[in-house]
């Protein structure tokens, strides 16, 4: 009775095995990108324009969810703001900021933003251009 018990349960369990689907990886879980525009372009700001707002949007187009693990600009003239939290498979994330026109030089102008993530691709960067203006004489 013992032997017939254990070659159908040794039976049960090789049957079991050869349905069982292939095995899933942790690569089949990848988070994925996918930004409307890596380049912002403001146009041009007077300096005493105040600050100027601005966004990135990106859609976690993968099927795991998106952390964001480093989000950092190139200047102290830009402050970011973007969520801290995972954005789930089909979410759209956004990174707002605020760049102050005040504290760039004349000119043209170009600043990145660095955007490190769990996703493919785990780097990315945004730019921010446009052109300074003196302020207005005041006479």
């Amino acid at each position: 009775m013992k032997r017939l018990t254990a070659s159908f349960i040794l039976t049960a369990t090789l049957f079991a095995s050869l349905r069982a689907e292939t095995p899933v990886s942790t690569d089949d879980f990848i988070a994925r990108t996918d930004f409307e525009t890596t380049c912002l372009n403001l146009g041009e700001i007077h300096r005493s324009a105040g600050e100027q707002p601005f966004s990135f949007r990106a859609v976690n187009s993968g099927n795991a969810p998106l952390v964001l693990t480093y989000v950092h600009a190139s200047c102290g003239c830009v402050r970011l703001n973007y969520p801290r939290h995972p954005i789930a498979p089909g979410d759209t994330v956004t990174i707002s900021g605020i760049l102050n026109p005040g504290s760039i030089n004349e000119g043209d102008f170009k600043r990145n933003i660095l955007v490190r993530s769990n996703a493919e691709p785990p780097q990315t960067r945004l730019f921010i251009i446009g052109k300074i203006r003196p302020e207005a004489n005041k006479e």
